[in-house]
């Protein structure tokens, strides 16, 4: 099949919004411009042997994910998310399958009123998908990671740690077999959610500092958060919402549960900086968070607190560049 047919087979995808003017099939796309809105724009790379492999993903789930996590940078950003452009690199055994990891695209991007507008296809040696998202955010509305202040309370959607479990089960072939405990981390490994409608919800009802997306760990990105606001985070371990199933891989490693947890990239849940005050707002109106530690004025950094150890864990996660 040659690439003009790919394409035209793939654009069955592209669902048509008001705000996309011209969608695929042209040099560009063209998207209409609100006054009172700014357009935010992320991109992100999921490369095969590195971001994900092929025996632990479907190419369904390949597409689900790697739109998943995109669209999460969209969320910290306190943005609605308006279309996506991707460009894919497909290697022999993933030219067949190139609709079914569009399905995952599509899927996700059907669940947020999000446009497929574009992008290019080429033949390589391995399977790539670099996406493009494009957003918009009140003029005054965006949300950073550098506006942590002393006295704020850290909270945090959604669990974390199965993402990291599932992938640690698989590095010790625990995951044969029907096991709870391993399906229940593979469900947030393999179909992880993009926070959109938890972070609106958060943004109609409190107010927030900052916020960043946990793409490569607590430790990681609660250290990015830190390190650019100029603050100290401290990180309270037995407040970290920690799912049963990881509870129970870290029981049968004979480790710390939050060893996982503060590890685990590739969650996509959001860690929010949110003012003191405002606390007692989220268990009234029952929003998606947890509180899980504080800011203070201290040496730049992040800190987990579990009873008498004070640990530094901002090199705890997935750093592509480690040696």
């Amino acid at each position: 099949m040659r690439e003009d047919e790919i394409l035209k087979n793939l654009y069955k995808f592209f669902k048509p919004n008001e705000r996309i003017i011209v969608g695929p099939g042209d040099d560009c796309a063209v998207l209409s411009e609100m006054v009172n809105k700014n357009l935010i724009i992320t991109t992100d790379a999921f490369i095969e042997n590195i971001h994900f492999k092929g025996d632990l993903l479907s190419f369904y789930e390949i597409g689900y994910k790697s739109a998943n996590a995109v669209l999460s940078d969209i969320a910290a950003m306190g943005g609605k998310p308006l279309a996506i452009v991707i460009s894919l690199n497909v290697n022999q055994k993933a030219i067949n399958r190139i609709e079914e990891i569009y399905k995952g695209i599509s899927e996700v991007c059907d669940k947020f009123c999000v446009s497929i507008i574009g992008g290019n296809i080429e033949k390589y040696d391995r399977l790539e998908l670099h996406i493009t998202a494009i957003g918009e955010v009140k003029r005054e509305g965006y949300i950073l990671r550098s506006n942590a202040k002393p006295g704020d309370i850290i909270a945090i959607t959604g669990d974390l740690g199965r993402a990291r479990g599932y992938f640690i089960a698989y590095e010790r072939n625990l995951i044969s077999g029907v096991k709870w405990w391993v399906n229940d981390m593979r469900e947030k490994f393999s179909k992880p959610n993009a926070r959109i409608e938890e972070m609106n919800k958060i943004l109609n009802n409190i107010k927030v500092n900052a916020c960043i997306d946990i793409s490569d760990g607590l430790g990681i990105d609660g250290y990015r958060m830190a390190i650019s606001s100029e603050v100290q985070i401290i990180i309270y371990a037995n407040k970290i919402p920690i799912r049963d199933s990881v509870k129970y891989l870290a029981k049968k490693l004979e480790i710390k549960e939050w060893f996982i947890a503060v590890e685990s990239g590739e969650e996509y849940e959001l860690l929010l900086s949110i003012p003191r005050e405002e606390a007692e707002k989220i268990e009234k109106l029952n929003l998606p968070l947890t509180i899980i530690g504080e800011v203070i004025e201290d040496k730049p950094g992040i800190y987990i607190v579990d009873g008498d150890l004070k640990v530094d864990i901002s090199k705890r996660g997935y750093d592509a560049f480690a040696i």
